[in-house]
């Protein structure tokens, strides 16, 4: 089952979730409603809907690193997007693996209102999803140049990725390709890492890795 499965099964589902319109051509008017046609999205299958509403950058890397992508593919899935049917196995397996674990699909996430940050001249929200006051925790979103959101998962999966990104880093060769992560890593890593610092979700110790990857990157 996909990390981002797992990492939000830290939740129980009881109850449905808020939704709303207004949504904008590739993004949604709002952090929360970004994450409800997300979770939406991938119960219903709707692969495109479900891509619409993740940062394309910040899926290519999570995959490459659940898949162990070599650096040509994580290149080209970053540069042109991430193939539909890559995306179609990906959130089938996600809302598949949820649900068995759960007992009931991801779209029954309880989702609460916005928390907004701004990190790196970037604007993130911190969204909860919950079944209550005793199960809690966040998804992010990112806000796009056109005023709308999309999810960021490489924010909501720091704590379990993060030493993953510093070991993808430190593996890049000197190729083109390589090189083209790299720029995705400043543009999307990095602020994604202070994202998710400034949001006090994960503790000291993912800040040290963090600090030490975002270092890295910067150095």
């Amino acid at each position: 089952m996909p990390r981002l499965a797992l990492a939000l099964l830290a939740c129980a589902v009881v109850l449905g979730s808020c939704s709303g319109a207004g949504d904008v051509a590739g993004g949604h008017e709002t952090p929360e409603r970004a994450v409800v046609a997300w979770f939406d999205a991938i119960d219903a299958g709707a692969v495109q809907d479900a891509s619409d509403s993740v940062h394309d950058g910040s899926l290519a890397l999570i995959l490459a690193i659940e898949n162990d992508l070599d650096t040509a593919t994580t290149a080209e899935y970053l540069t042109d997007g991430v193939p539909l049917g890559v995306q179609d196995g990906y959130w089938s397996s996600f809302a598949e693996g949820f649900s068995a674990f759960a007992s009931r699909p991801i779209s029954t996430l309880t989702v609460g209102e916005s928390e907004s940050l701004t990190v790196e001249g970037e604007e993130y929200a911190m969204v909860p999803i919950s079944s209550g006051p005793a199960a809690r925790s966040v998804v992010f979103t990112r806000q796009r140049s056109d005023g709308s959101w999309e999810v960021d998962v490489v924010a909501t999966l720091a704590d379990g990725f993060a030493t993953l990104m510093v070991d993808l880093y430190d593996e890049l060769d000197g190729s083109e390709d390589a090189a083209t992560i790299r720029d995705a890593f400043t543009d999307t890593v990095v602020p994604a890492m202070w994202a998710a610092m400034a949001g006090g979700e994960f503790g000291d110790e993912f800040n040290r890795v963090a600090l030490t990857l975002v270092g890295s990157v910067e150095g």
